[in-house]
């Protein structure tokens, strides 16, 4: 296994990030928030450690929350191809070996905790996701002891002078799956681990699962998490109900950067009504189960229930839409391959994790070599170069306003759908209902 100087920074890997970043913070995501990523020491061995939730995404969103260009380390299986194997190696990624992998692959671990270890005191960042595999859940899962070990191994061999920093990193999607959501990367406080040395020199595996807790424990403070997951679902639409609300019952704007903040706070209110009045808090579950079942029934989202009262200007709205129609359907026509494809390619894929990371992986990669031979077959058409390289340069930026319209065409004809029952007895029925959780939340 020939590793190089996977630390050293390459041209290639600088120009690639910059096409990258730019297609993931300004076209892919809707809104990309960094916070803390002060909290990241220079000039000292870093080894920051996030939740993980969305694949390759997650990566994606340390990677470009930062100047540096970090190492990586990621279960074995992802490295099976060998074209895969030779792109992650590229950009840093190290494969890690589990059990499952075979007994025989575990020896090659020490390789890699070695090289990372020397990643580390050339003053690198090495990012491990600890709860080792991604989840669909907000929640933190308990923490596998790589990470862990790795920082110990590196204080270990340098006299316990090394001054490892493990930053407490917190990844947060407003939908993992769906194409122009938010994205917020949230780095927490450096934890050193010199409390630690002298209980590691007596028992080194007892010290481990110990920092194990901290590292946990500070991680969940990053993020949002959801403790009891037999109520994840509930909990999880709780926080779409009552996330306005309560912004203005603690006058904190609802905003990207204070959403995390928000919603953590919801979820701790709901956590102090199950301690204090079970009854109260099951009839609140209930309710938000009922009110779940009735979205499903009417095919909205909540905030259709939100705003139902707010009377608005759907006849504006519709007059919008048909304005832009001729605008969505040039960007559609122009952009239909590159949107379908991958939507076809991500219906055979079990794990529906990896569906973000397929579908951005093509606006990478695939969407250059069709819009390039969209302008060559212009090109020899109209025989007019100039006209084929606006063409071009517009045709990612059409297909965007087509996304646009076309998101708003769904919202509006679900707002109208709702109000065309509004006034029966199960929608008022299902409004009152939402009233009720949130005045439910209000008396905690």
């Amino acid at each position: 296994m020939n590793l190089g100087k996977v630390e050293k920074k390459t041209l290639g890997y600088t120009l690639l990030k910059m096409y990258a970043k730019f297609v993931h913070d300004f076209f892919y995501y809707k809104k990309v928030t960094y916070i803390g990523v002060e909290n990241i020491p220079k000039d000292k061995p870093v080894l920051i450690a996030p939740n993980h939730q969305n694949a390759l995404m997650d990566a994606l969103a340390i990677i470009f929350a930062q100047d540096s260009q970090p190492v990586f380390l990621a279960r074995s299986d992802i490295f099976k191809n060998p074209r895969t194997a030779k792109m992650l190696f590229a950009i840093k990624i190290l494969p890690v070996y589990r059990m499952r992998d075979g007994k025989e692959k575990l020896k090659l671990n020490e390789i890699i905790y070695n090289k990372t270890i020397e990643v580390l005191e050339h003053n690198k960042r090495v990012v491990i996701f600890p709860e080792a595999q991604h989840f669909d859940t907000k929640h933190v899962h308990q923490l596998k002891k790589g990470i862990q070990r790795i920082a110990f191994m590196a204080e270990e061999k340098n006299d316990f002078k090394a001054g490892v920093q493990i930053i407490p990193t917190g990844i947060y999607y407003s939908n993992y799956w769906n194409f122009r959501s938010k994205l917020i990367v949230k780095f927490g406080k450096p934890i050193t681990l010199n409390d630690y040395f002298d209980d590691y020199k007596k028992d080194p595996a007892r010290t481990i699962v110990k920092f194990s807790q901290l590292l946990r424990k500070k991680i969940i403070e990053q993020v949002i998490h959801i403790d009891d997951l037999a109520y994840h679902d509930e909990y999880d639409l709780l926080r779409d109900i009552y996330d306005k609300k309560l912004s203005e019952n603690i006058s904190l704007k609802l905003s990207s950067e204070n959403k995390v903040k928000i919603d953590k706070e919801i979820v701790k209110k709901a956590d102090t009504l199950k301690e204090k009045n079970a009854n109260d808090f099951e009839k609140l579950m209930e309710n938000i189960r009922i009110y779940s079942d009735k979205l499903k029934k009417f095919r909205i989202k909540d905030w259709v229930i939100e705003r139902s009262g707010k009377g608005d200007c759907m006849l504006l709205r519709f007059l919008l839409i048909l304005t832009g129609l001729p605008v969505f359907i040039y960007g559609l026509i122009n952009n239909i391959i590159v949107y379908l494809l991958p939507s076809l390619i991500t219906k055979k894929i079990k794990d529906r994790q990896f569906e973000s990371s397929i579908k951005y992986g093509f606006s990478i990669f695939l969407f250059p070599v069709v819009y390039l031979i969209q302008f060559a077959l212009v090109w020899i058409f109209v025989k007019i170069w100039y006209v084929a390289i606006i063409y071009l340069v517009t045709l990612p930026f059409f297909g965007l306003l087509a996304f646009m319209i076309h998101r708003l065409f769904v919202k509006t004809l679900a707002q109208f759908r709702f109000i065309t029952i509004k006034n029966k007895e199960e929608a008022k029925s299902t409004i009152e209902l939402r009233k009720e959780i949130i005045n439910t939340m209000d008396k905690i």
